[in-house]
């Protein structure tokens, strides 16, 4: 009994808003979560970080190998390991 009555209760608030600001009483899409674009949107970024984590990398081995050759530069090995 106490549920049927909270259903109203809830069901009459509703309908009260709804009037007051003059809507339509049906639920409005923008009203709602789309899990479905968000989970694309969060699959999208993923895939963008993993492409950009790719990039980071090539770009650090290229610095890496150009601080390399600056050192080689200025100070040149010796031929053997020390």
């Amino acid at each position: 009994m106490a549920t049927t009555y909270a259903d109203s209760a809830q069901a009459r608030e509703w309908d009260r808003r709804y009037d007051a600001w003059g809507r339509d009483k049906r639920p409005q899409p923008h009203e709602f979560h789309d899990y479905e674009a968000a989970e694309q949107l969060r699959t999208q970024a993923l895939a963008d970080r993993a492409v950009r984590a790719i990039e980071e990398r090539k770009s650090l081995r290229r610095r890496i190998g150009l601080a390399m050759v600056q050192m080689e530069t200025i100070c040149p090995p010796n031929g053997g390991a020390a």
